[in-house]
């Protein structure tokens, strides 16, 4: 009997070159990944539908800031 490699996991896509991302069932909101592609530094930010964006995008952002924001 072989197992399926891909049990037990969910796939999204790389926010910077849209490659496919198998992520494991247990990935929690907030971990920080890397594209095996682009070599992107990504996290996650949505179980459902899960959803990648790049890690610390919301530090630093100049819109937020000039908003008076986050810093």
């Amino acid at each position: 009997m072989s197992q399926n490699p891909t049990r037990g996991r969910v796939k999204t896509r790389c926010p910077a070159c849209h490659a496919a991302i198998s992520l494991k069932e247990s990935v929690e909101l907030w971990d920080p990944l890397t594209c095996p592609e682009c070599s992107a530094e990504l996290e996650v930010t949505s179980l459902r539908p899960p959803t990648l964006d790049y890690l610390g995008a919301w530090v630093g952002d100049p819109e937020v800031v000039d908003e008076g924001g986050w810093e």
